[in-house]
């Protein structure tokens, strides 16, 4: 099949769960010979405009904003129209895979891809996402902000009105998907994300030769979270839990990697709740680094308040063999909760997430049941991008099929 994948963002130029979702479909897919050719933005402009990643995956870049407004959303759909006008002058897609709406609109509305069957990857609400980001404490959105946000909804509507079926990775977002669109469930298609099985693995010499080289206390329970510092992720009532309980303070350890507009009041928090020897903000970590700081923690923790799809992160903590707290929001009960349901937070308060996180420091006996081996092959079992694209492949293949 030659396939055009058209998403906002993609690993590793961009750092999210959206566009490692794309990134790795596209390369597993190049990997059982399919010829894929990705559109997607160069936010910085400091990438190439064309590159072969290998024999089969090639990625085509458009100049992009990271702002959201009316001049960007045409500068985008202007964009990626001329490029897909580019590409398909010479090459005929047999599938289109989308993965956020307003890189697609402007190719799909071209008449050199109306024939051609579309699968949609639908990862978040947009407008949503936008609100949730802009969202102030007491202020509603501005007028504009608001006309933004109805416009971001208007464009989805369309993407998914042309898709032939749309891919969730949760039931959580089936739902949501059905109810804001009106979307029928005869065309949806749940599969979930999956995880890098050779990158995030079990640690050589277990968690105490990893805590060695990074030089962390083998006598502290270590809690690690990589975020973004945003308020739907919840960092705050996490923050909170260390600050209210003695014995978390004195045997716990917290991690927050990630980086946000949130960053310097969470700090502050810190040093007034005279946290610093319990609490480290490590800012960006490297991708090179992520799976050593997997290994090392006893715990992840996913305190998200708001619109979590699904939460690689959950993955690929435990395929590096550490089992993830989360709360009961979105898709994460729907990924932790067939590993074991007692890793999940009674709710998304800092009372609920102390109560857990003195319990599993506590609980000797109950995180025996939580091994490096047990995560990892749940893990395995499950969530293997090999099982992931099989099953993609599948439903590509029906739509080429039913199109002839």
């Amino acid at each position: 099949m030659r396939i055009l994948i058209l998403t906002d963002v993609f690993f590793p130029d961009t750092v999210g769960g959206a566009g490692r979702v794309a990134y790795h479909l596209s390369n597993e897919l190049s990997l059982k010979e399919h010829e894929i050719h990705v559109i997607t933005r160069n936010t910085e402009g400091n990438l190439p405009d064309h590159q072969e990643i290998h024999r089969n995956l090639i990625v085509h870049r458009f100049l992009s904003t990271r702002k959201e407004s009316f001049l960007s959303f045409l500068s985008e759909i202007k964009n990626t129209a001329s490029l897909n006008r580019y590409l398909t002058r010479d090459i005929s897609f047999d599938l289109v895979c989308t993965h956020q709406s307003l890189v697609s609109i402007g190719p799909l509305m071209s008449s050199s891809l109306r024939n051609t069957p579309i699968i949609h990857y639908f990862h978040s609400p947009w407008h949503e996402e936008f609100l949730i980001k802009i969202q102030r404490e007491d202020a509603e959105p501005s007028i504009k902000e608001s006309t933004i946000a109805f416009l971001m909804k208007k464009i989805e509507r369309q993407v998914l009105r042309k898709a032939d079926k749309v891919i969730v990775l949760s039931r959580f977002m089936l739902e949501r998907v059905s109810k804001i669109h009106s979307y029928p469930k005869t065309r949806l298609v749940q599969i979930p994300g999956g995880v890098d099985l050779n990158r995030y693995c079990l640690p050589i010499g277990g968690k105490h030769a990893v805590r060695d080289i990074l030089g962390l206390s083998q006598d502290k329970t270590v809690f690690l979270t990589v975020r973004n510092l945003v308020p739907r992720m919840g960092l705050e009532n996490l923050i909170e839990a260390f600050n209210q309980s003695d014995m978390i303070r004195d045997k716990g350890l917290l991690l927050i990697g990630g980086k946000g507009f949130l960053e310097e009041s969470l700090k502050k928090k810190v040093r007034d709740s005279a946290l610093h020897n319990t609490v480290r903000f490590l800012g960006h970590i490297p991708e090179e680094d992520l799976p050593q700081m997997y290994q090392a923690s006893d715990f992840f923790v996913l305190p998200t308040i708001k619109l979590e799809g699904f939460g690689l992160v959950i993955l690929e903590a435990m395929a590096s063999g550490t089992p993830v707290l989360g709360t009961p929001i979105g898709g994460i009960p729907e990924v932790i909760g067939p590993f074991d349901r007692e890793l999940l937070f009674d709710g998304i308060g800092w009372q609920q997430i102390k109560s857990k996180i003195e319990e599993v420091i506590h609980d000797t006996p109950r995180r025996l049941r939580w091994t490096p081996q047990a995560c990892r092959d749940y893990v395995e079992k499950n969530f293997s991008w090999h099982r992931v694209v099989n099953t993609f492949e599948q439903v590509a293949k029906s739509l080429i099929k039913e199109g002839k």
